[in-house]
């Protein structure tokens, strides 16, 4: 029986049937459209705003019972004075309508408390993010180093086998604004932290 785990977990661990890596990641640099795009990998693509900050976009797969969903994760690195690890989350407040957002640190120390407070000293960011449809924002500090990763509930595709069918939820230009406008205004906030 427990040589059987390690086949089970390569079951449990291939893509799901029916993907296909890359696809979703074409049609999203599509809605990206004219931000230039470059391609790294399959499942990478890099988009460098005229503005200086390069983003990395990575394809996501999560199986579901008889289907999948494809989602990308923006993600927005730099370098910071701050060297104690912290991981932020950041979730839309309210149960039935969006009421702000929250910001939530895994570890409530004065680093946290200090990186929540420049989020509080900025308003404007947290109306941005009010308005984006995301499905999770994550920022982790380690080590003097920060990288931000965005997962947006449009730009993906649900794919299912019964009923046969695929989806695909485009980028919409204004949530395109938003989504590069936040990533932009966390990346300068997160390089003025010590002011």
């Amino acid at each position: 029986m427990i040589g059987l785990l390690p086949s089970l977990n390569r079951l449990w661990q291939r893509a799901p049937a029916g993907y296909q890596p890359g696809v979703t990641l074409s049609r999203l640099a599509n809605n990206l459209q004219p931000y230039a795009c470059e391609r790294l990998a399959p499942c990478l693509l890099r988009l460098t705003l005229a503005q200086g900050p390069v983003i990395d976009i990575s394809e996501q797969v999560s199986a579901l019972f008889m289907a999948h969903i494809v989602s990308h994760r923006f993600q927005l690195q730099g370098n910071c004075t701050l060297k104690e690890p912290l991981t932020l989350c950041i979730t839309a407040g309210g149960w039935l309508r969006r009421n702000g957002v929250v910001y939530r640190a895994v570890r409530n120390d004065a680093v946290a408390q200090r990186v929540i407070t420049a989020f509080q000293r900025y308003p404007q960011v947290g109306q941005t993010l009010v308005q984006l449809d995301f499905r999770r924002i994550q920022l982790t500090l380690v080590a003097g180093h920060w990288r931000l990763e965005i997962e947006h509930f449009a730009a993906s595709e649900v794919v299912s086998r019964l009923p046969a069918g695929r989806r695909y939820l485009r980028l919409e230009p204004e949530q395109r604004r938003l989504l590069l406008s936040s990533l932009l205004m966390i990346g300068q906030l997160m390089e003025r932290i010590d002011e």
